[in-house]
């Protein structure tokens, strides 16, 4: 619809395709509800009040019952792939919630397909229903310490900044490369900029001058403080805080009741999942936190408005989602009640959201991303002095985080001299293998804290460049983990005695499947049943287990280069001594 249709259909000389009768509009623009009608024609908002005149035989007339109508929900920043299926199987179950419309960031396709991954990511969005603008990822890889599917340089980002889908630069992880005047980082940066994009941050810990630093560079938001204190730095600063409620990060609890009993303005505030499990978007997506910080304590009228206004005002996309305003898509969540935030039902572009989604062609190249060799147990083993007592650095996890902390321990060698776990310690053997078929890349280390009693586990989710992560208590069952990740061409395997007993597929880059949510959340309920049994004390193994090879959020990390202390930002060795 172009700009002259939405003048005349506003003024009555198009008549109205839809009108929603006795709505209570929850009006973000001026914090109020608001008894009125609404006007849709082509999939726009185009009259808000008494619409009578833009009605004729032809329009369709539904009746809101006096129920609450608000703006559709805004994520802005999301990881899609954490849902493990394709694009178009997250948006189904995304507008099933309420949420019309997201900033995808598509960091992980890119680390493993690169810029024809992104390029393929956009065509799909371009089917769906659901509104989906995109930050160009800008640090593929995340560090030099790892080995990627891809590169993103700055003739990509370029290139791919002239789709008009493309609102910014995603998440610049490499805060030392922009403290440094990192010159490949500062043109990404500038190309943005200069198309007038936003420039998203990544910096955990980041203050004082180096905060000052990194925000003088150009980037405009975080989502990853650890405290408090940090964040409200920031947000003094003059950065805009992403108030982050995924899957493997929640800062909802911490971070909210403080800046309501601080009275801060939230007006430079707005939520972001970052990632979503596939358990977890069944149960709801942004409509589970608007739900959450209204029963913290917040107004639901600001709660709303942190969902959908502002996340659209950061993206410069407020004139086109973001509230219910003249000239706007009519993207909509109808709800019983506000205080709650219950859902009726929900349009997306003036038309009922429907539960099928149309079916995309994807190219074999997608399928084909799991490269390395047969693996054996020794490929997997530590060698010291043989029957000997050393020191090793552990990466120890912590539940429902994905941080890490550095942990030492004392090990035993068996008369080999393999370094071997120690169950009873809660240290297993784990391993990072390069998958994209570039170099045979083998990283080698320990972990703690998942307790694992017995067997091996694997996957290809591997944040972020994706190579496969195998962890466990010996490394035969470790090995066959490994091949059969291999066979699969990706996904999750558990393994135990030489067998094999529970895999998840995921084919599409070796971490997502093309089947719908319900399928994946079932088959991954049942990894979890069986990897419990397997004595693991963890409630989201699989999340916390794909971000040891993450080299940029503290503190010690496993890639496929080896063991990396992100403090450091170096490759340390695994024995301390021996």
């Amino acid at each position: 619809m172009d700009h002259r249709d939405k003048i005349l259909a506003s003024r009555g000389e198009i008549k109205a395709d839809t009108v929603l009768q006795h709505c209570r509009i929850v009006n973000v623009n001026t914090k109020e509800v608001n008894d009125a009608d609404i006007a849709i024609t082509s999939g726009y908002i185009v009259g808000i009040g008494d619409v009578s005149d833009l009605i004729d035989v032809s329009t369709e007339i539904i009746e809101v019952d006096l129920r609450f109508v608000s703006p559709g929900l805004l994520d802005g920043h999301v990881h899609f792939e954490s849902s493990m299926v394709t694009l178009s199987q997250f948006a189904r179950k995304a507008l099933e919630h309420g949420t019309t419309c997201v900033v995808i960031d598509p960091h992980e396709i890119a680390n493993v397909l690169g810029k024809r991954g992104i390029e393929l990511v956009l065509e799909e969005a371009k089917t769906l229903p659901l509104n989906i603008f995109a930050v160009i990822s800008s640090c593929v890889p995340a560090t030099p310490f790892e080995t990627a599917g891809a590169s993103i340089d700055e003739a990509d980002i370029r290139s791919l900044m002239d789709n008009e889908m493309v609102v910014g630069l995603g998440e610049v992880m490499d805060f030392p490369g922009v403290l440094f005047g990192d010159y490949r980082k500062l043109a990404m940066i500038q190309a943005a900029l200069e198309r007038g994009l936003v420039v998203d941050g990544h910096a955990p810990g980041l203050t004082g001058r180096d905060l000052w630093g990194y925000m003088a560079g150009g980037i405009s938001t975080d989502h990853e403080s650890i405290t408090y204190e940090e964040a409200l730095e920031k947000l003094r600063m003059g950065m805009k805080l992403m108030l982050r409620e995924g899957s493997a990060a929640k800062s909802l609890d911490i971070f909210l009741p403080r800046l309501l009993e601080d009275g801060v303005s939230l007006e430079n505030v707005f939520f972001v999942t970052d990632d979503k499990h596939p358990a977890d978007l069944l149960e709801g997506y942004m409509d589970v936190i608007v739900r959450k910080a209204i029963q913290i304590g917040l107004d639901p009228l600001v709660a709303v408005s942190m969902c959908t206004l502002n996340t659209a005002r950061h993206y410069h996309i407020d004139h086109l989602v973001g509230s219910i305003s003249i000239g706007r898509r009519a993207d909509l969540v109808i709800l019983d009640d506000l205080e709650s935030f219950r859902i009726h039902s929900v349009m997306a572009g003036g038309e009922r959201v429907e539960t099928q989604v149309p079916a995309f062609d994807y190219p074999d190249f997608v399928f084909d991303t799991i490269r390395y060799r047969e693996i054996i147990p020794e490929d997997l083993q530590i060698i010291g002095a043989p029957d000997s007592r050393v020191l090793v650095n552990v990466i120890k996890v912590f539940p429902d985080q994905i941080f890490t902390k550095k942990d030492n321990s004392a090990l035993i060698t068996g008369r080999t001299g393999v370094l071997l776990s120690d169950v009873k310690k809660d240290i297993l053997s784990t391993a990072v293998i390069e998958r994209h078929g570039k170099n045979g890349n083998i990283g080698l280390g320990f972990v703690r804290g998942f307790g694992l009693r017995s067997g091996a586990f694997a996957q290809s989710i591997g944040h972020d460049s994706h190579n496969v992560v195998v962890t466990g208590t010996n490394h035969a069952d470790m090995a066959l983990a490994a091949n059969t990740i291999h066979e699969m061409k990706g996904g999750i395997v558990l393994v135990q005695d030489g067998q094999v007993l529970d895999s998840l597929m995921l084919p599409f880059a070796g971490f997502l499947s093309v089947r719908p949510v319900e399928e994946v959340a079932n088959k991954l309920e049942r990894l979890h049943s069986v990897i419990w049994d397997m004595g693991c004390t963890l409630p989201s193994p699989f999340i916390t287990h794909s971000f040891i090879p993450l080299p940029v959020i503290p503190e010690l990390r496993l890639t496929d280069m080896g063991l990396f202390d992100v403090e450091r930002f170096e490759i340390i060795g695994v024995v301390d001594y021996l």
